[in-house]
C-alpha cells in the first residue's frame, strides 16, 4: 500500500494493493493476472469485488490528481542546500521581501496553484 504525506495529510496512491488494502485493512493477498491466489482476512470477510476495487481506484485517481499541484511544486523547488545558499544572500544584502528566494519559491507557487475545490475525503 503506497500513500504520500503531504504536510500532516496523507492520501493514496492509486494502484491495486493500496484499493485492497484500503477496502479490507489488515487482509493478507496474493493476486496474479487479476485472480485472488490466496486471501487471508482475520475478521472473516471476503475479498472485495472487481467492481469494488476499480471504484475505489477511481477515488483514489480523483484524491491523488489533486494534489498534482505538491508533487510539481516538489519538482521544481531547488535542492535545500541551494535554498539555502538564496537565503544567505538574500539576508546578507537585506533583500527578504523580495529577493532571489522569495520569488523562486513563488513563482513555482503561481505556476502550480492549489486548487480552490474543496480538499477530497481521504
Amino acid at each position: 500500500m503506497a500513500f504520500r504525506n503531504l504536510n500532516d495529510i496523507k492520501y493514496p496512491v492509486p494502484g491495486f494493493d493500496t484499493a485492497i488494502q484500503i477496502l479490507r485493512p489488515g487482509a493478507r493477498w496474493d493476486l496474479e493476472n487479476d485472480k485472488f491466489l490466496a486471501w487471508e482476512d482475520p475478521e472473516g470477510r471476503e475479498p472485495p469485488t472487481w467492481d469494488e476495487i476499480k471504484e475505489e481506484i477511481k477515488r483514489e485517481v480523483d484524491i491523488y490528481n489533486y494534489y498534482l499541484y505538491e508533487r510539481n511544486r516538489e519538482e521544481q523547488y531547488p535542492e535545500i542546500k541551494q535554498q539555502l545558499d538564496m537565503l544567505y544572500h538574500d539576508i546578507k544584502n537585506g533583500n527578504l521581501n523580495n529577493g532571489t528566494w522569495i520569488n523562486v519559491i513563488d513563482n513555482i507557487k503561481n505556476n502550480n496553484p492549489k486548487p480552490t475545490d474543496p480538499e477530497p475525503e481521504l
